[in-house]
């Protein structure tokens, strides 16, 4: 028996540098939470400064560092056998320091990716984001495979402790970036690598070295906001600041959003997007600017002359108002620079109610342009609440005559990062629902859409199969419901009453869209474009030939797959004319399909190939041994991933924001895991049974998240938030603990059979876990979470097949 497997022995004694077993736990515990805490402030700040999905091609390749970290161990199995105490405190403090170099570098090194097809020199710095994002995940990744390579005997309480650190991260991050800015944030996780490198050094030097370095670090997060961030080129923010003159007047981060607020440049030229090209030149324009994480741009007006706002009779926002009750209540959803709650004013609506993800617009609205606004949203009549629209709909008793959504895309208000890709909930079959229930009986659904092509819809034509579906589900005929009318400049209006139109509404609709020369689409009882009366009226076999010969895809979304604005097949990608680079195009599916292809490979070259190819010569037992190990952490990688982004994404509509979501989930499962691994040292003799019970758990487990967590849901969708993150935390503890008894149990068989399996083990879980995080959204939005779910039970199955058949001649026992 290994001294260090030796009840009440310093890890590490056996090969000349003692170290402490509760002096390990608890640097490993910093070390995760300030990677964690790392992780997610790192997105948020490239949410601001590069366009969202990139952000998440520079953090999924940032954990290739993870893998990568588990080859270099396996190529050098003598790393850290000489002074386990000293290796690790130099890897935490490398990784500290790289993760506050990196944050200065990616404020001054600009990356502007949508212009790599024009530009090849950007995709020399998306390369350079990328190395210097995985960095300080390598030399972290590094420490903790040291850790678990020498402390297999203890495997699950390292375990459990690497994963509480990880857990606390993603729970404290919210209330830190709030308090501190996100860049701030990131050097606080500096600070907290370097307490970690204080903890593990075993001599007084370089303990007070690491100190200083973590008392520099927090001293200096509160003015890490100032680094000069600059958005790319192809942002709103930096377009209205670098090519139409505007002046910024001020900003703040969140952990939800960067807000700026702009001044604008008069221009004569200005143009709506939803007024008519033919209006006249010379319209009031907004005199500021809102943009969310330099993006989402809505305009402030100035109201000092009252509501009488010139634009509106050459605008699409009074289509609503033309069919509405007198004096209607009005609920805006996506309240912006407060434009759609001045319209409302403008036609006299007696109650209007406007609602936002960002609670620093709202005061912005409140509180700094007030004198602008004459005090209009601080009327009695006007209320804004800082929410999110559906989980506000849904939890409201009100009924409105008006509800209007204008261009709120999943660009703007899902841009939390960190695998909240493109999910929309507000755009599905079963919002539409929830509007419909809350709508009065003459009230009617506005939307402004974009449309850019009638013949080729997008948004607009996804829109009415939405809307169509909900009706029919109804028992509601959709074709004298649903109007749309094309403004001829970017933007359609849908609207969608429970009521049909009567013949004097789309009489009055057609006269004034012909008066304004604005395509009329869909008129109930009137004229209607082709496609969009195929769109509406279609049924059966002859509506999937219709679908299927459009160029994009426009079938209806519900909750299961709430992707609306992925509009392209993922065969049709590579088409001639297919490939233009606009966050309304196919760019966020391209960037999904390639990162899918060029992480698989770059894991394959940086991880398994030098594993196989250096690591093999240092490592015992046999070919079929290391299959099964290698197929068991690929297995439970990807499997764990899938859950966990997948779970994620469906949170994001019952927690109401997607940064609640992001951190709750986190949280939740990082702690039930935790605690799962801590408890699997109490079944290592049944190690065998446990596994196979572990399995049918998961499945039973993603059969309920499939059918009945979304009724369970429902019914608690109007609970406090307090009662709804217990909730959540309740649903996810039972999966957390099944699946936190895999890794341990597995890294016990794998250090049976050699301890130089376990880096190879902790390369290829992190390996298939970076694929994951790609492979969980790709699947999602092709056919939905609930199958997400099923494949990660299948890769459940596999691996533990396969580490069962190939290593059944090894046993493991509880040795300490």
């Amino acid at each position: 028996m290994d001294a260090n497997r030796e009840e009440g022995a310093d890890i590490g004694s056996a090969s000349g540098g003692s170290l402490p077993w509760s002096t390990l736990f608890l640097g490993i515990f910093a070390l995760a939470f300030g990677t964690l805490l790392f992780e997610i402030s790192l997105i948020r700040v490239f949410s601001f400064t590069i366009w969202h999905h990139f952000g998440y091609v520079v953090i999924s390749t940032a954990l290739l560092g993870f893998g990568a970290s588990g080859t270099i161990l396996a190529i050098r199995p003598t790393a850290g056998r000489t002074d386990l105490g000293s290796t690790l405190s130099r890897c935490a403090l490398a990784s500290g320091l790289t993760m506050v170099g990196a944050l200065v570098l990616f404020a001054w090194i600009p990356l502007n990716p949508m212009a790599l097809f024009d530009e090849p020199q950007q995709a020399l710095v998306l390369l350079l984001y990328q190395v210097l994002a995985a960095t300080p995940f390598f030399f972290s990744g590094l420490a903790v495979s040291l850790a678990l390579r020498t402390g297999s005997a203890r495997v699950d309480r390292l375990y459990f402790w690497d994963l509480m650190g990880g857990g606390l991260g993603c729970f404290g991050a919210v209330a830190l970036m709030n308090w501190l800015t996100p860049p701030g944030v990131c050097v606080v996780a500096g600070a907290a690598l370097a307490i970690s490198a204080a903890i593990f050094a075993t001599r007084v030097g370089p303990r007070r070295v690491a100190f200083v370095v973590a008392v520099a670090l927090v001293l200096l997060a509160p003015a890490a906001h100032r680094l000069p961030f600059t958005p790319a080129k192809s942002k709103e923010l930096s377009i209205q600041i670098n090519r139409l003159g505007a002046k910024p007047v001020t900003s703040e981060w969140s952990a939800l959003f960067r807000t700026d607020l702009l001044k604008l440049d008069s221009r004569p030229d200005y143009q709506d997007w939803g007024a008519t090209p033919k209006a006249p030149k010379g319209l009031e324009q907004p005199v500021y600017y809102l943009t969310h994480d330099a993006t989402a741009g809505a305009g402030f007006f100035d109201l000092r002359d009252g509501l009488h706002l010139d634009f509106v009779p050459y605008h699409i926002f009074q289509f609503a108002y033309l069919i509405a009750p007198k004096r209607p209540r009005v609920l805006v959803i996506g309240v912006g620079g407060g434009r759609d709650m001045v319209v409302a004013g403008h036609f006299d609506a007696s109650h209007i109610t406007g609602i936002d993800l960002d609670p620093v617009a709202i005061r912005f609205l409140k509180e700094d342009l007030n004198d602008l606004s004459a005090g209009f949203f601080n009327e009695p009549h006007v209320e804004l609440v800082a929410a999110e629209g559906r989980h506000f709909v849904q939890t409201s008793d009100e009924r409105y005559d008006v509800i209007q959504l204008t261009g709120v895309d999943t660009l703007s208000a899902v841009n939390s990062g960190a695998y909240v890709l493109s999910e929309n909930f507000l755009y599905t079959v079963e919002a539409m629902h929830a509007y419909l229930d809350h709508l009065s009986e003459a009230g009617v659904l506005s939307f402004a859409m974009a449309n850019i092509d009638p013949s080729a819809p997008r948004a607009a034509g996804r829109l009415v199969s939405v809307a169509r579906r909900a009706l029919l589900e109804r028992g509601i005929p959709p074709e004298s419901h649903i109007a749309v009318i094309d403004s001829g400049s970017l933007y359609a209006s849908v609207l969608v009453k429970k009521t049909p139109f009567s013949a004097t509404q789309s009489a009055e609709l057609e006269r004034i869209a012909a008066q304004l020369e604005m395509p009329a689409l869909l008129i109930p009882g009137g004229r209607s474009h082709p496609v969009f009366k195929q769109i509406v009226s279609a049924n059966g076999a002859a509506r999937d030939r219709f679908l299927d010969g459009l160029r994009f895809r426009i079938d209806a979304t519900h909750d299961d797959s709430p992707f609306f604005l992925s509009f392209f097949r993922w065969g049709d990608l590579f088409e001639p004319g297919r490939l233009t680079p606009s966050h309304s195009s196919a760019l966020g599916q391209i960037v999904l399909g390639a990162l899918l292809i060029s992480l698989t490979a770059l894991g394959g070259v940086f991880i398994l190939l030098p594993l196989f190819v250096f690591g093999s010569r240092h490592v015992g037992g046999g070919i079929g041994h290391g299959v099964g190990v290698m197929l068991f952490f690929l297995a439970i990688g990807l499997g764990f991933m899938l859950f966990e982004i997948s779970l994620i994404q469906r949170f994001v509509f019952f927690l109401g924001y997607p940064t609640y979501s992001l951190s709750v989930t986190l949280f939740s499962l990082l702690i039930s895991l935790g605690c799962g691994s801590y408890c699997s040292r109490f079944w290592v003799s049944r190690h065998r049974q446990v596994l196979v019970l572990s399995v049918i758990a998961i499945a039973l487990l993603a059969l309920f998240y499939a059918q009945g967590m979304p009724q369970l849901q429902a019914w608690l969708f109007d609970a406090p938030l307090w009662v709804r993150v217990v909730v959540t935390a309740a649903l996810l503890a039972p999966l957390g603990l099944v699946m936190g008894t895999f890794f341990p149990l597995g890294i016990r068989v794998a250090s049976a059979i050699d301890q130089d399996w376990v880096p190879w083990a902790w390369g290829i879980n992190g390996c298939a876990s970076v694929t994951a995080g790609v492979l969980a959204v790709v699947l999602a939005m092709s056919f939905g979470f609930s199958f997400v779910w099923m494949v990660s039970v299948v890769t459940y199955v596999v691996g533990v097949a396969a580490l069962l058949i190939l290593t059944r001649d090894v046993s493991i026992e509880l040795d300490e």
